[in-house]
């Protein structure tokens, strides 16, 4: 027995032995790697670049240079070189190999640093130039996710300019730029829009002008900045023309959140309600407040109860209270829970575009028309826009150029919902002071017998209205044709001008 317990015993030496060396292997392997030192300069004027970030190629293991150009970063692997980048420099590949201390030169990137901006009537300056901060955003970037109003494409892509969306059909955006209301202008004319009559297929770009210096440009109504947007022009295209088509269709479902409201008790006041008449013949059934009784089942003379006139019935509350009326009660139940689900329907944002293009040297046009049908999430409300728009370029000779450009749109719509605080908004009769007693598919057949046209059917009839008979017979429609454009002819005094250092200057 002891000897077989000393063979057990020097096979556990051997196990131990061979995870020490297994250990020590991985312990080596991680602790060869090595500092490296080194410091980020300006190849031109050998100035230090703080900021720089330092990557080791392949990994997620970086840093950050200081403020004397220096940085220090731990390295695995000797031959995986350092990535090293600047905005307005180009990036460098730096190979460590042996050395602890590297001098990393970066080469100032030119073509970042010269570009070139439209400014008003047309004129190009350089950004580097321009005495007022400008941000520019591409027309191809406001049909990736398309919205139905362009100026909603812009939240979130430009500093201080903040765009309160509205999801309402016709509803425009709150648009504050640095905390006022900018100008729009469109291809260098100053304009009154609602952004409703814009078409992003025809935007090339959108230059954000901020601040009181833009003034300068479009006079005071510009002194809080303009959004100025630049249509597009003929087509470059070695073949003389292109035909583009495009067509999208995008869903959207309802609202994200709906407001969440109790479901326990029904319509009335000190757990009381009995309908009668919807106009105060009942109790409570015409103060459509949610203090009624808890909804356990028990028989109430609701709306939809049979009237019985050679037959009265009584309901006893628990607080002795009692009703007597000729309305058959039926079960109190919180049918109605879902009713703004039930009611809403999915929204669809249809959009066809054809657009025809041209030029050569010495002419450009360009003529688009577009289709946008919007289905709004309330039934029966739509929004229909059409819209042409043309551009004409022609080069008399290299100095002298006409432009002209023209916009018509049209909007037309049966019915828009309405979303204001009344009886006449959807949300406000459903969700707000709608109870879960009665049932909105009880509700799709909206005229009483014998009463068709005359009297619509609902809870009560004091204050609110079904929802069906609002969609369908309190229509609001909509009709607005808008019409803008515009005509220049252009001198450029570019040669003269180039030996003052400046890029291209127009004038009228």
């Amino acid at each position: 027995m002891k000897r077989t317990a000393l063979v057990l015993s020097q096979k556990a030496w051997r196990v131990a032995a061979i995870m020490l060396l297994v250990i020590g292997a991985c312990s080596s392997g991680l602790f060869a790697q090595k500092t490296v030192k080194g410091i980020v300069k300006d190849a031109k004027t050998n100035e230090p670049v703080a900021g720089a970030t330092v990557m080791v190629k392949g990994t997620s293991v970086g840093t950050i240079s200081e403020g004397n150009g220096s940085f220090e970063i731990r390295v695995a692997d000797p031959n995986a070189p350092l990535v090293v980048s600047y905005i307005g420099y180009d990036g460098q590949e730096v190979v460590i190999a042996e050395q602890n201390f590297v001098n990393i030169l970066l080469t100032e990137n030119a073509q970042q640093l010269n570009e070139v901006v439209v400014t008003a009537l047309g004129i190009t300056k350089e950004k580097a130039r321009v005495g007022y901060s400008v941000q520019d955003v591409k027309g191809a970037d406001l049909i990736k996710a398309r919205e139905p109003n362009p100026i909603n494409s812009l939240t979130g892509r430009v500093a201080g300019l903040t765009v309160g969306a509205s999801a309402e059909l016709l509803g425009g955006p709150s648009v504050l730029l640095r905390g006022d209301k900018p100008l729009y202008v469109v291809d260098g004319v100053p304009i009154q829009s609602d952004t409703w009559n814009i078409n992003p297929d025809d935007i090339e770009t959108i230059t954000v002008l901020k601040g009181p210096n833009a003034s300068a440009l479009y006079g005071s109504r510009g002194q809080y900045g303009a959004i100025q947007i630049t249509t597009k022009r003929g087509t470059k295209d070695k073949r003389g023309f292109t035909v583009e088509l495009n067509n999208s269709t995008m869903m959207e479902a309802s609202f994200l959140t709906i407001p969440k409201v109790q479901s326990e008790y029904g319509p009335g006041d000190h757990g009381r309600y009995a309908f009668a008449d919807g106009k105060g013949g009942g109790l409570y059934d015409s103060d459509y407040d949610i203090w009624g009784p808890k909804f356990e089942g028990q028989l109430i003379p609701q709306y939809d109860g049979e009237y019985t006139p050679d037959q009265e019935y009584t309901t006893e509350f628990p607080s002795g209270a009692t009703f007597t009326g000729n309305i058959k009660p039926t079960p109190w139940t919180a049918r109605g829970k879902n009713n703004l689900e039930k009611f809403l329907r999915p929204g669809i944002l249809q959009t066809t575009n054809l657009a025809l293009s041209a030029g050569n040297e010495d002419y450009d046009i360009r003529i688009s028309g577009t289709y946008t049908h919007q289905q709004g999430i309330v039934p029966n409300t739509q929004l229909n826009s059409g819209n042409l728009n043309t551009a004409v370029g022609y080069n008399f000779n290299k100095k002298l150029r006409f432009e002209s450009g023209i916009n018509y749109n049209r909007q037309f719509t049966d019915n828009i919902p309405d979303v204001a605080y009344g009886p006449n908004s959807m949300i406000y009769n459903v969700i707000i002071w709608g109870g879960s007693d009665w049932s909105m598919d009880d509700m799709k057949d909206y005229w009483q017998p014998g009463k068709e046209g005359v009297q619509q059917i609902y809870a009560e009839y004091q204050r609110y209205n079904n929802p069906h008979f609002l969609a369908n017979e309190w229509l609001r429609g909509h009709q607005k044709t808008d019409v803008y454009g515009h005509a220049s002819l252009t001198y450029s005094f570019n040669d003269a001008l180039k030996l003052m250092g400046r890029t291209q200057v127009s004038s009228l």
